[in-house]
């Protein structure tokens, strides 16, 4: 259905969003079945789970199939850009991750979960509610065809927010691992951390906020009366723009249960570590835990 706004027409297709569900649902199949046949195996987790974005993101950016999925069509200058995004983060973060499992072999964190089959299960099902839940802004956005034309705006403030939480989640990470590398303990409230006890997580929230910004306006579907004032149909056309806001809710909650231990036993296992330091005790106190705070 084509609907029209102005002089703007938006056709909405959601071929694509089932062609990067589809992707997802394979790579994490793939991962579950290594963790069954290697239980014992972690180099493939984040390798797979977090490049699990770009397989699904990369066909979009040069083809998107008609309803039907008979023919293809040239996907829109903002699908394109936000794919990029989508590809750039995924590539350089499995990357990283797969590197870091090289070098430490297994993660401690893990090992207890993926040692039977039920935890592998419910390890992958997790993963594969992040991949689709996260993936929701490019994932819905790349089922319009509204191009980047009439949503410059947004589009730009999407990209400055993608690039600054790229810059800040990478370089949080590189400190951190950097710190670890060279050093025989202590914990690491340097570089970012002096603002932020999880500056990666804040970059990676911003990063996809970003990508939610550069669809936002093509996740409006035009009404085609503007002078029509009924609340159910303006609600029902932002259903793709609410669905999509899914994903940095998610993150920010996701992020804020692990930051604060309700998740997993990262800070119970800090504070058995550090809780005789009182600069830790201090840090925790006086650092936010994932927003920061300039000084």
């Amino acid at each position: 259905m084509i609907m029209s706004r102005s002089t703007s027409v938006a056709l909405y297709n959601n071929a694509p969003f089932f062609q990067s569900l589809n992707t997802i649902n394979a790579v994490n199949i793939l991962g579950l079945t290594i963790s069954a046949i290697f239980p014992n195996c972690h180099y493939h987790l984040d390798l797979l789970g977090t490049g699990a974005f770009a397989l699904a993101a990369l066909p979009s950016s040069y083809f998107s199939l008609n309803p039907k999925g008979l023919t293809s069509t040239f996907p829109t200058t903002r699908t394109r850009i936000s794919a990029t995004a989508v590809v750039l983060w995924s590539l350089k973060l499995s990357s990283f991750l797969f590197y870091r499992a090289l070098k430490v072999h297994h993660d401690s964190r893990l090992s207890e979960t993926l040692a039977t089959f039920s935890g592998s299960v419910m390890f992958w099902f997790i993963s594969y509610l992040w991949n689709i839940i996260v993936l929701l802004p490019f994932s819905v956005g790349s089922t319009s065809t509204l191009s980047s034309s009439g949503d410059s705006i947004t589009m730009k403030i999407g990209c400055v927010m993608w690039a600054a939480g790229f810059i800040i989640e990478s370089l949080a990470d590189y400190q951190k691992w950097r710190f670890k590398s060279q050093s025989n303990g202590g914990f690491f409230s340097g570089g970012l951390f002096k603002y932020s006890q999880h500056p990666n997580y804040f970059g990676n929230l911003l990063l996809w906020t970003g990508v939610f910004v550069m669809n936002a306006t093509a996740l409006i579907e035009p009404i085609g009366d503007v002078r029509d004032r009924n609340p159910l149909k303006k609600l029902w056309a932002c259903r793709r723009l609410v669905i999509s806001m899914l994903s940095p809710l998610f993150l920010y909650g996701l992020f804020t249960a692990q930051a604060n231990g309700s998740m997993t036993n990262a800070v119970s296992v800090a504070n058995k570590k550090y809780g005789n330091d009182p600069s830790y005790l201090d840090y925790k106190q006086n650092v936010p835990l994932i927003f920061p705070k300039m000084k």
